[in-house]
């Protein structure tokens, strides 16, 4: 099977972008919770995550069905460049040092298993 690198990471980014329109609508909806409601923070926290594991489903889903073979690679790859976006942005807008602590890497494993769920069922 001969790929095109050049199709595939515009497919990529293409895709990820779909993942960040995903995650936005979802905090736009947290966001509207907050202010209408007094939801806890436990609730705005698993709103998170499932903004994350849903985008990256998503993605990994659409990965894996243009990829074909080795699916559930695409969807973890797929996960991990969905995060490694979100750390690189963080971390420029908090100006601070890579360290990664156990929630980082939490939602790191998280992502790339949405990814890798979504590149399985794709």
């Amino acid at each position: 099977m001969n790929i095109d690198v050049k199709g595939v990471i515009f497919y990529v980014i293409k895709l990820l972008l779909i993942g960040y329109v995903i995650s936005g609508i979802i905090l736009v909806v947290l966001a509207l919770m907050m202010l209408k409601t007094n939801v806890s923070p436990g609730v705005i926290s698993g709103g998170l995550l499932f903004a994350y594991i849903l985008s990256c489903f998503i993605g990994g889903l659409l990965l894996g069905k243009k990829m074909e073979k080795r699916k559930y690679l695409w969807g973890v790859l797929f996960g991990l460049l969905y995060f490694a976006t979100l750390f690189v942005i963080s971390l420029a807008m908090k100006n601070v040092t890579g360290e990664m602590s156990t929630e980082t890497v939490t939602i790191m494993l998280l992502c790339a298993s949405g990814g890798m769920l979504g590149g399985m069922v794709g």
